[in-house]
C-alpha cells in the first residue's frame, strides 16, 4: 500500500510539474527540503514541531530589475500535533452533565456523590497526523544588490494547497489506534510565505515560514481512542458499560497549521 501510494504522488508531481517547464521563463529547477510543523491554536501548548519532507520543481520569471514571479508546485508530507498531552473527562453519574464544579464539595445533583464529573484522565498520547499536501505557491522574490553582493533574496507570496490524503496514528496504554477520518480538515488550505533565499551558484538554499490561515479541527487521541475500541471494558476495565462514549468529553483540537520550511533549489 506505501509503495502504491508513494507511486501515485511521484506521477502526479511529474504529470502536473511538466506545464511548468514550458512556460517562456528566465530559469527552471527542482526543489527539495524538509519542513517542521506544528498546530497554533487550541492544542499549541500539547504540539510538537514535527519532521516531513517537500519536493517538487518550480520556475522563475524577471519580472524587472529588482522582482521576480516564481510559481512552484510541491508535494509535501506535514505532521502535526504531534505527542499531544489530553483530557478526557467522563460524566462519572450518567446524568448527562460535565459541569458541576470540583472544588466547591457540594453534592451538585444530589444523588449522594460529591463532586465526581471532572477531568478523569490525562493521557499523553504518542503519535502525529500524517498529511499529503499538493502546494501551489505563488512566490515574488527581491532581488537585492546591496546585500552580500546579490546573494540574498527575499521571498514572499500565497500557497494554495491541497489535501491529498492522510492519517492519524499514535499509541496508548500498549494499544495502536487509527483514524483516517479528515473530515474537520479543510480540502483546500490557503498559507502565507516568507522567508530568505541564498545563492551559492546553481544552487539556492530557501528558509521559509509558512502560516496556514484557515483553521482546521482534528480528531484527540481520546475521541479516536473511544471510536476505535470494539469493547470499552477492554481499555477501561469491566465495569463501564457499551454505552461508555455517551459519557465521555474529548478534547477540542483545532487551529492552524505552521511550518518552518529549508529548501535546496537545483537549477536546471
Amino acid at each position: 500500500m506505501k509503495i502504491s501510494r508513494t507511486v501515485l504522488f511521484t506521477t502526479l508531481i511529474v504529470s502536473l510539474c511538466s506545464p511548468l517547464f514550458a512556460i517562456d521563463i528566465d530559469q527552471k529547477g527542482i526543489k527539495l527540503g524538509l519542513n517542521y510543523t506544528r498546530l497554533l491554536g487550541n492544542a499549541a501548548e500539547h504540539s510538537d514541531f514535527t519532521p516531513g519532507f517537500s519536493v517538487g520543481a518550480f520556475v522563475n520569471k524577471k519580472v524587472n530589475h529588482w522582482l521576480v514571479i516564481q510559481p512552484e508546485l510541491l508535494l509535501s508530507s506535514k505532521l502535526v500535533y504531534r505527542n499531544g498531552k489530553e483530557r478526557l473527562s467522563l460524566d462519572n453519574d450518567a446524568d448527562g452533565s460535565f459541569d458541576e464544579d470540583e472544588y466547591d464539595l457540594i453534592d451538585n445533583d444530589g444523588d449522594g456523590l460529591i463532586d465526581e464529573d471532572r477531568s478523569e484522565l490525562t493521557f499523553k498520547a504518542n503519535g502525529h497526523y500524517k498529511l499529503y499536501f499538493l502546494e501551489i505557491p505563488i512566490l515574488f522574490k527581491t532581488i537585492t544588490h546591496n546585500i552580500s553582493s546579490g546573494k540574498m533574496n527575499f521571498i514572499f507570496g500565497p500557497s494554495f494547497n491541497i489535501l491529498l490524503s492522510g492519517e492519524y496514528k499514535f499509541t496508548q496504554g500498549g494499544y495502536k489506534f487509527q483514524s483516517n477520518d479528515l473530515s474537520g480538515i479543510s480540502i483546500f488550505n490557503l498559507e502565507v510565505i516568507c522567508g530568505i533565499e541564498y545563492n551559492i551558484g546553481k544552487y539556492k538554499i530557501e528558509l521559509r515560514l509558512n502560516q496556514g490561515v484557515i483553521e482546521n479541527n482534528y480528531k484527540s487521541a481520546g475521541e479516536v481512542m473511544m471510536e476505535s475500541l470494539e469493547s470499552y471494558e477492554e481499555f477501561f476495565g469491566p465495569s463501564v458499560g457499551e454505552d461508555y462514549s455517551d459519557y465521555c468529553k474529548f478534547q477540542k483540537v483545532s487551529g492552524y497549521n505552521m511550518s518552518v520550511t529549508l529548501l535546496i533549489n537545483i537549477f536546471l
